[in-house]
Parts: structure tokens; sequence; C-alpha cells
């Protein structure tokens, strides 16, 4: 039986581009194929497969039916399809970053109605090497709502609510992101031309039998560690979750800290925090939150005995839902069961350590946290106890296969080429800031070969990295001076054609290598839009 579908990007909800020629292909076993976009349509032939129709440039509208009809009694149809305007967005995790963890931040942007005018399409991890796929393996549409805003990208979002300010069109934004790549990942071996280690690298992980040793390798050692520090660990086989015996025998420690600069130096395994709070008769017994800031590495939060939430790694702010009841009047117990993986444990100085109660809007300057509005934060920096669960030798390195040369190119980003968009934002840099030296002529090769690869001369937005404390990332970062070489490369920039840096500086947080400040991130790239016209 014969079979014909649109590529994915072309699904149920799509915005295309107004203004430019709108591409549309998919897959076919039948050689003649119609694509119908609303009341115009187009005949082409379908070469190994897949079929392309290009439509003329037109205006604002929708919304649309797509189909696409083999003549033999198949059809693909995508409905509720838009033109407006198409931002594809990419980079690590700042740009990844979704609305969910800036809820504290912006409450106000979960307040209904939502614009159904703003949509996104979240390509899904996926490293290739050594050629492209077909198509995305998998990914939709989703139209902003208070369901689906939490999974947009916090970027993402500001920069398509403030296009939608400015012009009545639709937006659509395309993302393609994966926290902790470097700018290699998302090029290919054409852009990476005379970089040999990193074409090097791209071949020795094309090979099937050494990648997927990686993968199990990975797996094993991650899944050993942690078996063995959960096995050996004298807080679980002893019940610590109810702090009592920390607080009769452990030893004093300042908190939030470094714990470079405490007796915990060095340390790697398990530590046990405990801090009794009092809590008054008129919030005893109301819901409330936990509010800690980044853990290095992971944690699991107890009040009162009962767990009230846990963290794998170490970016989340952590903010954990106590249940109503569990905080009595007079005294309890909290406790964290924290877990450094090499040797760099921290509990970050400037943030908001306190149980709060009530709804609140987050604030900060660049530093210090604040939370304006809330009912009551009963406050928990200070002196804590702390006893050791288990010390043991550091995690294994984890090989990230998907931040490799070329992965994210094949696998996420060259299936979509042909796409029409309007700009290209690329908000990037951290894991390149050992190498900044190479950044400058890396982005200028990753620009021309996506001009290449689009055949379009794609505006290209940079999103200058944002001030930030090195120290918060000991091991990474060269005392600053990687960090600042990188924002340097990225100025560099500047007078390279079609290019346009957004300066975040401002926006950052010195004790926070993911800010969420990103509204003013959007709105600049939102306004680089309207002015490139």
């Amino acid at each position: 039986m014969s079979t014909i579908k649109f590529a994915r990007i072309f699904a149920d909800g799509a915005v295309l581009q107004r203004r430019k020629p709108i591409h549309i292909w998919g897959f076919s076993d039948e050689e003649n194929v119609t694509v119908t976009l609303g009341e115009r349509s187009a005949e082409c032939k379908a070469a190994d497969g897949r079929f392309d129709a290009v439509f003329p440039a037109c205006e604002k509208g929708g919304p649309f039916t797509l189909t696409a009809d083999d003549g033999k009694g198949n059809k693909a149809v995508s409905s509720d399809i838009m033109i407006g305007d198409v931002v594809l967005i990419s980079g690590q995790s700042n740009m990844e970053f979704p609305m969910e963890r800036v809820k504290e931040t912006y409450p106000h942007e979960w307040d209904e109605p939502k614009d159904k005018l703003i949509r996104t399409f979240k390509v899904t991890e996926n490293g290739v090497f050594g050629k492209d796929i077909p198509d995305v393996e998998t990914g939709q549409w989703n139209i902003l709502s208070g369901q689906t805003i939490d999974d947009f990208s916090a970027v993402g979002y500001f920069t398509a609510k403030h296009m939608r300010i400015a012009d009545d069109a639709a937006v659509g934004i395309v993302d393609v992101t994966l926290g902790g790549a470097p700018i290699e990942a998302f090029m290919s071996e054409e852009m990476l031309l005379g970089y040999e280690p990193a074409l090097a690298e791209a071949e020795k992980f094309a090979d099937d039998e050494y990648r997927l040793g990686i993968l199990a390798s990975n797996e094993k050692d991650a899944l050993d560690w942690h078996a063995d520090l959960d096995r050996n660990d004298e807080g679980l086989r002893n019940g610590w979750q109810d702090g009592a015996e920390i607080l009769r025998n452990g030893r004093d420690i300042m908190l939030p800290d470094f714990f470079s600069d405490t007796e915990l130096d060095g340390y790697t395994g398990s530590v046990w925090i405990a801090k009794n709070f009092t809590v008054q008769k008129e919030m005893a017994g109301k819901p409330a939150t936990v509010w800690f800031g980044t853990l290095v590495d992971f944690d699991f939060c107890y009040i009162n005995g009962t767990m009230v939430g846990n963290t794998e790694y170490t970016y989340p702010p952590r903010r954990y839902k106590v249940p109503e009841g569990l905080i009595t009047e007079g005294e309890n117990t909290i406790v964290l069961r924290i877990g450094i993986e090499k040797g760099f444990g921290r509990v970050t100085p400037g943030k908001i350590y306190g149980i709060v109660f009530g709804d609140c809007v987050r604030t900060s300057d660049g530093f210090y946290e604040g939370a304006e509005g809330a009912d009551h934060i009963e406050y928990l920096s200070g002196i804590w106890k702390y006893l050791k669960g288990r010390e043991c030798s550091p995690s294994p390195e984890m090989v990230f296969v998907n931040w490799k040369p070329t992965a994210l190119y094949h696998g996420m980003l060259a299936p979509l080429a042909g796409f029409s968009v309007r700009a290209f934002a690329f908000y990037q840099g951290e894991s390149n800031c050992p190498r900044n030296h190479e950044y400058a002529d890396l982005t200028k090769r990753f620009i021309n070969g996506l001009r290449k690869l689009w055949d379009d001369d794609i505006p290209y937005i940079c999103v200058q990295l944002p001030e930030f404390n090195a120290r918060m990332e000991e091991v990474s970062f060269d005392g600053g001076k990687a960090w600042r070489g990188l924002m340097a490369a990225q100025e560099s920039c500047k007078g390279f054609p079609g290019f346009y840096l957004v300066r975040s500086y401002g926006t950052g947080e010195l004790n926070d290598l993911h800010p969420q400040r990103k509204e003013p991130i959007g709105e600049s790239i939102a306004k680089i839009i309207a002015s490139i016209g």
C-alpha cells in the first residue's frame, strides 16, 4: 500500500514564513504528488521517495489546510496552518531554558487567555554522525496555552511575545537546542574543514560499535557509582531523614557557601545537612514551598522526615512544594542529602534559602535574590549541622555523545534545511569558553554554512554571554579569562554581514549560569528582527 506524509515540521499548527517562497516537502511512494495550501496548488514529482513543492511568497494569513495527494487515493493532511513569521532558535542551555524555570520571576505570563498565534516546534535531542537524516525523528507544533507554556524556551517565548506586540502576525519558534552543546556540534564536516581534531572526533563517533559502546559504558558507570553511594550511605542505612542524628552529632557549617571554604573542601560523596526552624501558628499547615538555589550536584529534601522533592543535577533552582499540614506550629526540621560528584560541592551564595508561604515574584539585582509579595518567608541561611553519609571516589567522567562535532547538525538542523525562516537566533558559547580563541572563526563558518544550506542570507542574531562569576564553575573558566574571551569573540563578529549582536550584560546573575531574566533577551531579539524588515 502506498504511503504519503509531510515532513514533521509541516504538522498541524505549523507556522510558515511570509514574504519568502514557501518550500514544502514530504515523502511518497508514488512519483506524482499534488500539494495544496489553502486555495493554491502545485504539481511535483517525487525523487528517491521525497517530493518538494514551492509556493510563491505571500502575506500573513490563515488558518489554512495543507494537503498532499498522490492521485492513488492516498493523502496527507495538516490543518490550522498559519502564515506569519518564523524564528529558528538554537544554542545550549540558556536558549533551551524552559518557561517552567521562570515561574516565580514572571508569574503573570501564566494568566489566561493565551495567544493562539504563538507556536513552537521543539526538535527532540538527536545526535547523528556521518550523514543527514531525512527528517527530524520527533516533534510537533504546540500552541501557546496554560498547558503548554511550561515547555516553551523562555527566550523563544519572549521573542515571540514581543514580535506579536509589534506586528499582528502569527509567530512560530523552531527550537533546535541542547544544553551543554558546543558550537561544533551544530556544524557540518564542511563547516569544520581545517579543524582536524573535531573532524577526527566526528569520524570516530560515526562508528556504530564505538558509539554504542561509549553509551553503554556511560550508563553502567553512572549506575554503578550511584548504587555504591546509596548502598554504603550511612544516612540511608540508619534513617537520617528525620534529622535527629544529624542535629545530635553533626558538625556546624555556615550555609550558603562554597564547600571549598569549609571542612568539606574537596569532599566527594554524600553529605547530610539539617536545621530546625520554627513556624508561627498563623502559617502552620498552610501551603508552602522550599526555596533553595543551585546545589552541587544533586539532592533529596525532607521536611519532618517526609521527602518533598529531589533534583538530579546542579542547575535548576530548588522549588519543592510542601504538602498542606506537613509543617506544624512550633519546631520543624529540614534535611537535605546532597550528592557531590567531583569534589566541588556548594550551596550557592546569594540565593534565598527558606520556606516561602504564599505566592510571590522573584527578583534579582544580579547576585542577591529576593521574593516580593510572599505571605511569610522562614529564612534558613545560617548555621546548619552536617554529617558525612558516604565518602567515595569522584564519579566517572561521562562522554556526552550528542555534544560531539557534527552530531546535532546531522540529527536536528540539516533535516530542516529549506524551511523558510525570518531569522536565526543563537545563544551559545558557555561550552566553548576554554577554546574562545577559535570562536569568532567558527561563528563565521557556521553562518556561511547555514546560509548555504538554506540558500538564503538568513539574518544571524547572536546573544552575547551575560556577566558571570567564574568561581561558580570552578573547573571550567580559568578565573574568568575564558568567559570574557568568549564574550570578546562574539563582539568581534559585529562587522560580519548580516550578523546582529544582543548584548545581555545587565541581565545576568553572577551566581547563576542560567539567569532567569530572559524577557530582555527576547525583547532585544524581537527588536532586531523588526529593524531588519
